[in-house]
């Protein structure tokens, strides 16, 4: 698998006039940003090296290297900040980061195959699975619940559902 990069964090405005910004964070932890010592543009062609000063909830505010004052900071405003997959620690036996969940195959609990994950969501209300069925390849969106995905294998490389919408589960899967 290509090491991919991944968005951890976006800029979202400038903070004072020494050409600091305001951070905000996708991890866990918002601090654990500061373990990688350089993040990067979406297609790697920038890195950003930087210092952070305070946390505040899911803000950082940092300052990087070579923004100098507040216009050039005022510029870097909507950026989106990556690493690559593979300098995530890996994680603990029963975890896993949602990145690692896009392509796995899904399965009803009786082994028959449902569809795959396109992609994980989170609009601020909660995580959302992007689901795109095997029969018709259309797409819905699910709520990422211990119900509707009570087993979620890595090493398998499959995850059980149990759609909210099984009286016509045989519909979506004949297409």
């Amino acid at each position: 698998m290509p090491n991919k990069l991944i968005c951890i964090a976006k800029i979202v405005a400038a903070h004072g006039i020494k050409g600091a910004v305001k951070i905000k964070t996708f991890t866990e932890d918002p601090l654990s940003v500061a373990d990688y010592p350089v993040l990067y543009n979406k297609d790697a062609s920038i890195e950003y090296a930087f210092e952070v000063q305070s946390c505040n909830q899911d803000m950082l505010i940092a300052y990087l290297d070579d923004v100098n004052d507040r216009n050039e900071a005022e510029l870097l405003k909507g950026r989106e900040l990556y690493v690559y997959r593979d300098d995530f620690e890996e994680p603990e036996d029963e975890e896993f980061y949602y990145e690692d969940l896009v392509g796995l195959r899904l399965k009803l609990q009786n082994g028959q195959e449902y569809g795959e994950i396109a992609s994980m969501q989170n609009y601020g209300a909660g995580d959302i699975v992007e689901v795109k069925l095997k029969k018709s390849g259309k797409k819905e969106l699910l709520p990422f619940t211990e119900a509707i995905f009570p087993n979620v294998n890595i090493k398998s490389g499959s995850v059980i559902i149990v759609p909210p919408h099984i009286e016509n589960i045989d519909n979506d899967l004949e297409g």
